[in-house]
């Protein structure tokens, strides 16, 4: 370890008339300098190399200074890059978050409890109806709606969740399948029952509006589901007339979203009762056809189980 350096501006100025100082006056009184003009040049020369002394020591202390201000800067600002990459990396975290937990983040409104029941649909009927695309209608039935609250309630890493199935009998289905925000594929809309039916067009309708769907588009879905809805046929014991209803909406608005802007593009208001009756026609056809094939199907499972006649002679005849 060096040794503490001494500060020149506290140095004794020594004494050359002094008894010490004697072997210096003689080394200089020895080139014809008086005992007098030798403490003189003594004090002169001590005085120089003090004040040279003091200006490299005024020298040093300011680089000093100087480097450890420049350290000190430095670390501050190697601090300040640290605290502002933390705070980035936090923010980048909470970024994430909230984008990964969307309603643990957002804002609280500043509204009452509502007096009416919130029935939502699933999201992705949610982003049809904002894009203006194509969406089934059973998204807008009670079971739509209540599969969707189930589904989105229920934590979907490796959980099962009960469903019942078109035949009445109950399995579980891993919530993470669940597709577009239901436990099951959706029914197309020519399978819904009349209930679901009635079910879902208000609701829907209802749903357009809050997206807001230009009125013009709601006044003709409207007159749409309502024609259906109070056609004659509606209350036709022929089940193939109201099933030809049924099929005849779902593909006329579900064509209506593939067309709309396009040249061949039309409006829904009015129903076509020609195209009505080629969609019963249809219908009965592949009725017909069906119950054909199972008559068919019956008949031969019929004959294939009667036992084979063999002819044989009668008892007590003999051959001549």
């Amino acid at each position: 370890m060096a040794p503490p350096r001494l500060n020149p501006h506290e140095a004794a100025h020594p004494n050359f008339t002094s008894e010490a100082q004697a072997a210096s006056r003689l080394a200089l009184m020895g080139s014809r300098l008086t005992e007098e003009q030798a403490v003189t040049a003594l004090t002169n020369l001590w005085l120089i190399n003090n004040e040279q002394e003091c200006a490299a020591w005024d020298r040093s202390l300011a680089e000093e200074y100087h480097a450890a201000e420049d350290a000190r800067q430095a670390a501050a600002k190697a601090e300040e890059r640290q605290r502002l990459q933390s705070l980035a990396d936090r923010e980048t975290v909470l970024a994430d978050k909230r984008k990964k937990h969307k309603s643990k983040y957002m804002p609280v409104p500043n509204a009452r409890v509502p007096l009416e029941p919130i029935c939502l649909p699933a999201c992705y009927a949610l982003k049809q109806m904002e894009s203006g695309g194509y969406v089934k209608l059973f998204y807008f039935t009670n079971q739509g709606i209540a599969d969707a609250e189930e589904v989105a309630t229920t934590p979907s890493d490796r959980t099962y969740i009960w469903k019942q199935q078109e035949d009445g009998c109950h399995s579980l289905v891993e919530a993470s399948l669940a597709k577009r925000g239901l436990k099951s594929d959706p029914l197309p809309d020519e399978k819904l029952s009349w209930e679901q039916f009635f079910e879902a067009t208000p609701c829907m309708v209802e749903f357009m509006s809050r997206c807001q769907w230009p009125q013009d588009c709601i006044d003709m879905f409207w007159k749409f589901w309502l024609g259906i809805q109070s056609h004659p046929w509606c209350t036709s014991s022929d089940l193939q007339a109201k099933q030809a209803l049924l099929s005849y909406q779902a593909k006329q608005w579900k064509l209506w979203h593939y067309s709309i802007g396009m040249a061949f593009s039309f409006s829904l208001a009015e129903i076509e009762e020609e195209v009505l009756k080629q969609t019963w026609d249809e219908l009965t056809h592949k009725a017909l056809n069906t119950q054909l094939n199972r008559m068919c199907t019956l008949n031969d499972a019929m004959a294939a189980s009667l036992p084979c006649s063999t002819s044989s002679a009668p008892h007590g005849s003999s051959l001549k």
